[in-house]
């Protein structure tokens, strides 16, 4: 009977335990004295043993956390001696179609190794967290399913078109987020010159990476951002000075002011015209901007409205459109356009 008993209170235990790491990241000081304090709460602790001193030992945790780990696998978590559970966390709403797209921006990476290996990781965790359900809810079908999910998922990729091979010291990118999330001033060497600024954080663009960060000279913060392409850092420093970020900063505002990665200061209320109905049906499919309003006139163009700064790029990217999107507003938008194109125009005279 005291046998039977025993085993209650190691099951009850355990299941405490489990219970504990589903809700809770645990280190193994954690749970020695989870299981410390179960140990006393059942009148397991030993006779010769002071009860308020009692702990249990190394070895009782570890055999815990094995016993676990054998039963769940790779549903406890651990990450540098944090243990999870993560048994009913996995939403069971996940398919083929949303790997399919974690897959896509995988390659989408190309040589970025780092962000391209954590992408992999989560991909890998998502994969064997949905087969896994698959095999418990279908059993007898599960390996002619898992393995049509998996052609799909591990289709083949193609992209296009010219773009730039994004490449950076994963080291580097390292010390930055590093220093973003600390507010530490950093040293580095950008284009062979000396930096010392207060990073605020990263944003990515279609063809670089950039640290968006306010320049620190004598003591003094200069808030107008500043964009440094984390390619070109090197020899970057954490000075360990932390700096007080201005709370009304916030990356994703200030890139709603932007037209791509562009931001010269000033925002315009920026208008473009649309004549071609082919065209207009295409636009329409298009975000260009998060501010931008559609308006349908009565004569059957369309106009495109927008709060935005970076007209270098607006001209840019409207080339593009050979003509059919024509820029109306503001006036300092159509002299950059017309100097543009007649900077391209120029080029071709002999």
């Amino acid at each position: 009977m005291s046998e039977s008993r025993n085993n209650y209170k190691k099951t009850d235990i355990k299941l405490n335990l489990i219970n504990a790491l589903r809700s809770n990241y645990m280190t193994r000081e954690d749970i020695r004295n989870f299981l410390s304090s179960e140990y006393k709460r059942l009148g397991k602790v030993p006779a010769n043993r002071k009860i308020n001193d009692y702990k249990v030992s190394e070895r009782t945790v570890k055999r815990e956390i094995d016993s676990i780990k054998s039963f769940y696998g790779d549903q406890l978590e651990e990450d540098s001696g944090v243990y999870k559970l993560d048994l009913h966390d996995f939403p069971d709403t996940i398919d083929d179609t949303e790997i399919r797209a974690l897959e896509f921006a995988i390659q989408k990476t190309g040589n970025n190794l780092n962000e391209r290996k954590l992408l992999e990781e989560l991909k890998t965790k998502l994969t064997t967290r949905l087969y896994r359900k698959i095999e418990h809810m279908e059993p007898q079908k599960a390996a002619s399913k898992i393995n049509d999910i998996d052609q799909k998922i591990n289709a083949d990729f193609a992209f296009v078109g010219p773009h730039s091979i994004i490449k950076f010291d994963t080291n580097i990118k390292y010390t930055l987020d590093s220093a973003i999330s600390k507010q530490h001033e950093i040293r580095f060497t950008y284009n062979g010159r000396k930096h010392t600024v207060c990073p605020l954080g990263i944003m990515y663009g279609p063809n670089n990476v950039y640290l968006i960060a306010y320049i620190c000279k004598n003591g003094k913060i200069c808030t107008d951002p500043r964009h440094y392409i984390v390619a070109n850092i090197t020899d970057v420093v954490d000075t360990g000075n932390r700096f007080n970020k201005d709370n009304r900063f916030s990356l994703k505002a200030y890139t709603k002011n932007m037209f791509g990665i562009y931001n010269d200061g000033n925002v315009y209320d920026v208008e473009w015209l649309i004549k071609n109905p082919e065209v207009i049906k295409l636009v329409k499919k298009y975000q260009f901007h998060p501010t931008q309003k559609f308006i349908n006139n009565p004569d059957g163009t369309l106009t495109i409205k927008m709060r935005t700064g970076g007209l270098h790029a607006i001209c840019i990217y409207l080339t593009q459109w050979g003509g059919n999107i024509i820029p109306i507003k503001p006036k300092e938008l159509l002299v950059e356009y017309k100097n543009l194109l007649k900077k391209c125009l120029d080029s071709m005279k002999t």
